[in-house]
């Protein structure tokens, strides 16, 4: 090319650059492009995370200067472990780390928390991309939560992350310290909101891991004794807040709590749980039913009478006069009273002179629980000969029947699962007491459980919990459940399982109303049912709207545990599920009732969904109420077509000014609402009464009463959560009165006196239809229950006072003068305790049920050591050398110590197999 050629096209060059850079708009553009790929790598930076995520924390150190970040960035690429030394490194965080967890303090709902890591081992751990994981029901960092990049701890070295729900993950950075050295103790501080008062409140099976690794168990934070959870001893860690009234019992505080009930030493005369309406004896008269001379007769009701018969070693018979227990249907002679479930009544007469006892019931059940009071009633005793052994029973008249139809316990099965063997034993101590009805919490976030042959991936999914960042194989690790498939997290029942218990609870006149929770709580659902779209391709039973862009957070922190009201293939998915549920109780137990759920539907689900928004303009919807409303309504035609009733939470009918929605004509009758939020400050203690009077049937199931997943004492070392009340007894379940709400007046939440204008702050509107109020449940939710033992611990006694207050209506429950009434409450509860401590506790352990013992009583009098139990009858025993050895207690001889210090007592089980806490008293 001629060089002016070049020349002159060098000059057109730069001469239409100069005329292109003139443009300014084109310049500033160009500009604030470069400037956002800039700035957007930087975000993405580690040190964008330093410099914004500010964690403000008592303490908290000095960021390291650059020069540390860069060096310690060369030490970190000539120390990192070769990936095959991974898994060596992890295993060996797991074998010798130890975790130290405390409670700093709580404070304005706010709880600050700290764990330290110390690496106890003879090794240095060199940098790798480590994953330690723990759990908290609580939000950690709440107030800076969504936090996809992780919330910094002091300097930024370490992030927490919110795997799921509960589970969080700390992770290193890369500007972590190059290596953990042997003795090195490493200490993360965060918050969450909500107290933190209890031991119980940690969950133990923390792990850790890396990418391509097999995940290891903490060995430190394994099994429930939780020793890695340090003391709570300092007030700001014993108070929810700076204004809780609450403390733990003293033995001295207990002692006085239990002096309302006199320690005698036997039950009262024919003592019955739950006690029967109307029971006329004489102790000094009774029948001896031996084996070789007694029959049973049983025409009317030969279930019945066998099971009694089998029970007592008899043998079926014709009909004689004498030596025969007798069961006939006939007309039981009650007294008026309208309030009673006549159908479920009897009456039984014991007859010494002639030789017999009878039973007369109206139906079935009502001959069956005759049979519970005779077993009740009942002495194993030797007859004339002492080869001879039979049973006695006191002469006596009973007429009886339940003042509800609805008798109700709850166990929730998803967050932890309950193994059927604990299930057909809990069904028998049900039948025990006479409560009617088994509602079975089948779904959660946290698991499937119930075997759906048409969608195998509910249970080969999701009834698994572990670490599974591909969410293919399981759900991921909750509530302490560990990072493989064999704890508490992973199982369901099969099948013939539910099959199983079906016929078990039919034999014992129980009703088993199963639930699958929609349309929150439905994590396990959704990510089933989204592996088998991804696998098949099929939209059809999909449950959420791909294209929602919805932000919210449910109660136990989940961002994706809604289904779609809006989605076609969310009402496909229950019809097939209802249409199971049918064929599995068909021929056995026919469904009638289904629990439908629709609590604690998080604020914010679906409102960026477009299918959402097509159907709020087409049916004039306006908020996420009305859409919970739509689903409900569309959802109870399909199964009021199958002439079904349903349960729905109480809040699921509940618009956004807590007044419950209209009830439509066809539905009346067939709609039962648990009301369970109870608390008056919080303006929902009138629930009840409004949803009764709007038309629903109610089953009263209040949290502050009926919750048995709450402690029994505002102690540290007593398991349970704790938002509803601090505590709940035995004698707080006793005391309920259903028939006049606004009488359970309790203590305000954090233990103060309750006042008529907190009260009555969401209304105290009159009962103007009482005949929808059906009934009362316990519920035991399984967040910080893992094990058989803990089931039982959680339920018994205390479902024994619940038992009491479904069945029978106390005479003190009427009376308006609060000072007689509570006298008459005061004397009823003193014979309650009697029966309990004396002979239900023995009754209970025949059964192989793991009840709570719970801690005495203690205190010093003029140098004699004085120890009550809230039950009496229930052994006792002390020690003055710290347990090295320990004495029986008999609180019929004087115990006179010259003992300086303290004495520690505790209670045991009748077998002496198992203790109570241990308390500590002292003499001065």
């Amino acid at each position: 090319m001629p060089a002016t050629q070049a020349s002159s096209k060098m000059r057109l060059t730069r001469i239409t650059l100069m005329r292109w850079l003139r443009h300014r708009k084109i310049t500033v553009c160009i500009c604030a492009v470069l400037a956002f790929v800039l700035i957007h790598w930087y975000m993405q930076s580690d040190s964008y995370l330093i410099e914004e995520f500010t964690f403000p924390l008592p303490g908290a150190t000095t960021k390291k200067p650059w020069s540390d970040f860069f060096f310690g960035w060369i030490s970190k690429s000539t120390t990192s472990p070769p990936d095959k030394q991974l898994q060596k490194y992890v295993n060996y965080m797991a074998e010798k780390i130890i975790v130290n967890f405390t409670v700093i303090r709580n404070i304005d709902s706010i709880s600050v928390k700290k764990f330290t890591l110390y690496n106890s081992g003879n090794e240095d751990i060199p940098f790798f991309k480590w994953k330690l994981y723990f759990y908290d029901v609580g939000f950690v960092g709440f107030n800076s939560f969504p936090y996809p990049r992780g919330l910094p701890v002091d300097n930024s070295e370490l992030l927490i992350f919110h795997e799921a729900g509960n589970l969080y993950s700390l992770q290193p950075t890369d500007q972590f310290v190059p290596f953990i050295h042997r003795g090195d103790t490493l200490e993360v501080v965060y918050d969450t909101y909500g107290p933190h008062v209890s031991k119980y409140y940690s969950f133990p099976n923390w792990f850790v891991s890396c990418e391509g690794c097999v995940p290891r168990v903490l060995k430190c934070t394994v099994g429930e004794g939780l020793e890695f959870v340090g003391n709570f001893s300092k007030r700001e860690q014993l108070k929810r807040s700076q204004d809780d009234l609450m403390k733990p019992f003293t033995a001295q505080d207990r002692f006085k709590r239990n002096s309302a009930v006199r320690n005698t030493r036997k039950a009262p005369i024919h003592s019955v749980i739950p006690t029967p309406l109307k029971m006329d004896g004489w102790e000094e008269d009774s029948v001896f039913v031996s084996p070789s001379d007694w029959v049973v007769n049983a025409q009317n009701f030969k279930q019945e009478g066998k099971l009694l018969a089998e029970t007592l070693q008899l043998s079926m018979g014709n009909s004689r006069k004498n030596n025969v227990i007798s069961f006939r249907q006939g007309h039981v002679n009650f007294t008026k009273n309208s309030n009673l479930h006549t159908q479920e009544g009897y009456e039984i007469s014991i007859d010494p002179k002639a030789g017999t006892i009878e039973v007369i019931a109206i139906k079935p059940a009502g001959a069956f629980y005759a049979v519970q009071t005779l077993l009740s009633l009942m002495k194993k005793e030797h007859g004339k000969s002492r080869n001879s052994v039979g049973y006695s029973f006191p002469k006596t008249k009973i007429v009886d029947a339940p003042r509800f139809e609805y008798r109700g316990l709850m166990v929730d099965v998803s967050r932890n699962f309950v193994d059927k063997k604990t299930i057909l034993k809990l069904l028998d101590v049900m039948a025990m007491y006479k409560v009617n009805k088994f509602h079975f919490h089948l779904s959660d976030d946290d698991g499937w459980r119930l075997e759906i042959l048409d969608f195998p991936e509910l249970t080969q999914f999701a009834s698994n919990r572990c670490l599974d960042p591909t969410e293919e194989v399981c759900l991921p690790p909750s509530l302490g459940s560990g990072p493989f498939l064999n704890l508490s997290g992973t199982g369901f029942y099969t099948a013939t399982d539910y099959k199983e218990i079906l016929s078990y609870a039919k034999s014992r006149h129980i009703q088993v109303i199963p639930e699958i929770d929609v349309p929150g709580h439905a994590r396990s659902a959704i990510k089933a049912m989204e592996l088998r779209y991804k696998r098949t391709k099929n939209p059809k039973y999909r449950l959420i709207d791909p294209d929602d862009r919805s932000q919210y957070k449910s109660a136990q922190g989940h961002t994706d545990n809604a289904v779609n009201p809006c989605l076609d293939g969310t009402y496909e998915f229950l019809k097939v599920i209802l249409r199971n549920l049918y064929d599995l109780h068909k021929d056995i137990q026919p469904l009638t009732f289904y629990m439908l759920g629709g609590d604690e539907v998080a604020g914010g689900a679906w409102e960026k969904s477009p299918l959402c928004m097509n159907l709020k303009q087409k049916h004039s919807l306006h908020t996420y109420h009305d859409l919970k409303r739509y689903f409900f309504r569309r959802l109870v035609h399909e199964m009021e077509k199958e002439g079904m009733s349903f349960g729905l939470w109480g809040d699921a009918v509940l618009d956004k000014e807590l007044n419950p929605n209209p009830l439509e004509e066809e539905f009346k009758g067939k709609v039962y609402t648990y009301s369970w939020s109870n608390i008056w400050e919080w303006r929902r203690g009138s629930l009840a009464f409004k949803l009764a009077n709007a038309g629903y049937k109610v089953v009263m199931s209040p949290a502050t009463y009926f919750y048995f997943d709450h402690p029994y004492e505002p102690d540290p070392q007593e398991r349970g959560l704790y938002w509803a009340t601090r505590y709940l007894d035995s004698h707080t379940a006793f005391s309920y009165q259903p028939d006049h709400l606004y009488w359970n007046r309790g203590t305000l939440v954090n233990g103060g006196e309750m006042t008529d204008t907190v009260l009555c702050s969401g209304g105290c509107p009159p009962l103007t239809e009482p005949q929808n109020i059906r009934g009362l449940q316990v519920d035991l939710w399984t967040e910080t229950i893992r094990t058989p033992e803990q089931v039982d611990y959680m339920l018994f006694p205390r479902f024994l006072a619940f038992a009491e207050r479904a069945w029978h209506k106390a005479p003190w429950e009427s009376m308006k003068d609060a000072v007689k009434r509570n006298k008459k409450l005061q004397t009823d509860w003193e014979k309650f305790a009697q029966k309990v401590g004396h002979k239900e506790l023995r009754r209970l352990e025949e059964k192989g049920v793991m009840y709570r013992l719970d801690p005495p009583g203690a205190r010093f009098s003029a140098s004699i050591l004085e120890i009550n139990t809230i039950f009496p009858g229930l052994p006792v025993e002390y020690s003055l050398n710290n347990g090295a050895s320990w004495e029986k207690y008999n609180p019929e001889i004087t115990t006179k110590l010259s003992h300086k210090g303290s004495v520690w007592v505790r209670s045991t089980s009748f077998d002496g197999q198992r203790k109570s806490r241990v308390v500590c008293v002292e003499e001065s």
